[in-house]
C-alpha cells in the first residue's frame, strides 16, 4: 500500500512540473492536451493490467500468472509467493488428513463427525457397518434419521455426555456402547464400540453365578434341616447348644447370600422380562409392613406416609425386594429406637419411593460405590447385622429394569436418604 502511494506521488509530481514546464514554452491549450493524454495513458496503464488481472482470477494457476511491469511485477510477484506457500500449506493439511482417516479407518470402533445439526460429515468403514450408514446419500442427513433409536436420539440431543449409552442395534442385534465428545466449537464425534464379547462374557458370570448358586442350595437346605435337628436335641445353656446356634446363624446368612445372588442374577438376565404389570402399591406396603415388623428387633420409630392413588407399573417382586432392602438397610445402621421415614408419592410428575434414617451415615467417598456388589464401608458391622453386600446392587439393577434412577444423600453421623425414582410412563394415578 505504501509503495503505490509512492507511485501515485511520484506521477502527479511529474505531471504538475511537465505541465508547466509545457505551459511556460507552449500555450495553455497545449499543456491541457498533453496533461488529459498523459492520464489517459496512466490509467489504459492499469486498466490492461487489472482486466490481466481479472482473467487470472477466474483461472488462479501459478503457470497463468502474468509477469506485470514496474508496480504491477511486484504485485504479481506477491500473489506467486502467497500461492505458493497456500498450495504448501493445503499440501500439509490434506496429509494430516488422510492420516487421521487412515488411522481412523484402521480402528476397531466406529467413528462419526456430525455438525450442530446432529448431521452426518464423515465416518469411517465401521461405523458404516455399525449404523448402516452409505456415505453417497448419508452425508449431511441427520444421524438420528439413519439410526433410528428412541434411546440414542434421545442421547444424542442431550448436552450432557458425561456416561456413555449401551443400546442394542436392532437389526443386527449388536450390542454397542456409544459415546460423544466435543471438538473444535460446533461439530461432535461420536464413538461406536462392539460389546459383543463383553456381553456374552458377563452372560457367561451371570450364568455361572445363577447355576452354582442354585446347586448350593438345595445341600444347603439339608445342612440347614440338621442344624436345626440337632438344636433341639440340646438345652439352651449347654455348649453344645452355643455351637449349633452359631452355626445355624452362619447357615441362614449363606442362604441368605444365595438368596441374593439368585435374584441379583435373575434382574440382570431377565431383561426382556415384562414388567409392565400393574402394582397396586396399597396392598404392596401392606406386605412390607408385615414383613418389616417382624425384621425390625431394635424398636425403631418407623413412619410411613403412602400415597394410595399412586400406583405403578413393573415387576412386583423386584420392586417389593428393592423396597425392603432399602428400609431393611435402614434398620440395621440404626441405632435402637431410631427414626426411619418412609414415603412413596408423586414429585414433580415422577414416583418418589424415600427412606430417611437417623442412623450413622455413610462417608462422602463411599457414596458412589456403596451399590457395587459385596462392597461395603464397614465390613465388620455388615457381617454383624447380617448383610450380604448386595441390597444395594439389586435396588440399582431392579431400578435400571425399571428405567429408574437410585440416589443416595447422607451425612456421617447424621443419618442417610435413599431415594428410588421412577419415570412418568410407569405411574398409574387412581382418583
Amino acid at each position: 500500500m505504501q509503495e503505490i502511494r509512492w507511485h501515485l506521488l511520484l506521477f502527479v509530481i511529474f505531471e504538475i512540473i511537465a505541465t508547466l514546464l509545457i505551459l511556460s514554452i507552449f500555450d495553455i491549450r497545449t499543456s491541457l492536451v498533453f496533461l488529459i493524454f498523459t492520464l489517459m495513458l496512466f490509467l489504459g496503464f492499469h486498466i490492461y493490467w487489472i482486466y490481466r488481472l481479472n482473467q487470472w482470477l477466474d483461472n488462479p494457476m501459478t503457470a497463468n500468472l502474468p509477469n506485470g511491469y514496474g508496480l504491477w511485477e511486484k504485485l504479481f510477484t506477491k500473489l506467486y509467493k502467497t500461492q505458493t506457500k497456500q498450495k504448501k500449506s493445503k499440501r500439509e493439511l490434506y496429509g494430516v488428513l488422510d492420516q487421521f482417516k487412515s488411522a481412523a479407518e484402521a480402528m476397531l470402533d466406529g467413528v462419526i463427525s456430525v455438525d450442530q445439526n446432529n448431521e452426518i460429515v464423515w465416518c469411517n468403514k465401521t461405523a458404516q457397518s455399525m449404523l448402516n450408514i452409505v456415505p453417497k446419500s448419508d452425508y449431511g442427513r441427520p444421524i438420528t434419521y439413519i439410526f433410528r433409536n428412541s434411546i440414542f436420539k434421545n442421547y444424542i440431543e442431550n448436552s450432557d455426555y458425561e456416561d456413555t449409552l449401551k443400546i442394542t442395534n436392532h437389526l443386527s442385534m449388536q450390542p454397542l456402547e456409544i459415546k460423544v465428545a466435543y471438538f473444535r466449537s460446533n461439530q461432535k464425534l461420536i464413538i461406536c464400540r462392539d460389546i459383543t464379547k463383553d456381553t456374552e462374557n458377563q452372560n457367561m458370570r451371570k450364568e455361572f453365578v445363577s447355576n452354582f448358586s442354585h446347586e448350593l442350595k438345595t445341600p444347603l437346605t439339608v445342612i440347614i434341616g440338621f442344624i436345626e435337628t440337632l438344636g433341639g436335641m440340646y438345652s439352651k445353656d449347654t455348649s453344645e447348644n452355643k455351637i449349633i446356634t452359631m452355626m445355624d446363624r452362619q447357615a441362614y446368612r449363606m442362604k441368605g447370600l444365595i438368596d441374593d445372588l439368585l435374584l441379583l442374577s435373575n434382574v440382570e438376565s431377565n431383561q426382556h422380562l415384562n414388567r409392565s404389570n400393574k402394582i397396586v402399591m396399597s396392598d404392596l406396603f401392606k406386605l412390607i409392613k408385615k414383613d418389616i415388623a417382624l425384621l425390625d428387633e431394635n424398636n425403631h420409630t418407623l413412619d410411613y406416609s403412602i400415597n394410595t392413588k399412586l400406583n405403578l407399573y413393573g415387576e412386583k417382586r423386584e420392586v417389593e425386594s428393592a423396597f425392603k432392602n432399602i428400609i431393611t438397610n435402614a434398620i440395621r445402621y440404626t441405632g435402637k429406637g431410631g427414626q426411619i421415614n418412609i414415603r412413596w408419592n408423586l414429585i414433580n410428575e415422577l414416583g418418589i419411593f424415600e427412606v430417611t434414617d437417623s442412623g450413622i451415615g455413610i462417608p462422602k467417598k463411599d457414596i458412589d460405590r456403596i451399590s457395587e456388589r459385596f462392597y461395603r464401608v464397614n465390613p465388620d458391622r455388615s457381617r454383624e447385622t447380617g448383610g450380604t453386600g448386595l441390597g444395594l446392587a439389586i435396588v440399582k439393577n431392579v431400578m435400571i429394569q425399571h428405567q429408574g434412577e437410585l440416589k443416595i444423600s447422607s451425612e456421617l453421623g447424621s443419618g442417610s436418604t435413599f431415594k428410588l425414582i421412577f419415570p412418568t410412563e410407569r405411574l398409574i394415578q387412581s382418583k
